[in-house]
């Protein structure tokens, strides 16, 4: 099995290195039906590089929200009563 050092910078948690084990599978992709060879640490890859659906994208820097506004108590110079 062969071990890589990742790097993990997420905002959530204190940035450092993480140990995984990554596996060569060899399959036939799904798509293609062409065999190939794809180092993973997940599952079983289903297809190969050429064929895989596209990511959604990784929110690493997410948007601050906009304030919502705060409820205000406004005195009148005349009574209403």
């Amino acid at each position: 099995m062969a071990t890589k050092l990742v790097s993990v910078r997420e905002y959530t948690v204190r940035a450092h290195q993480r140990q995984i084990h990554t596996r060569v599978f060899n399959f036939v992709c799904k798509e293609c039906g062409v065999p190939t060879k794809r180092e993973t640490y997940g599952p079983r890859p289903l297809y190969c590089e050429q064929c895989r659906p596209p990511q959604a994208p990784k929110k690493s820097l997410m948007k601050p929200q906009k304030a919502k506004p705060r409820a205000m108590t406004y005195k009148s110079k005349t009574d209403l009563d």
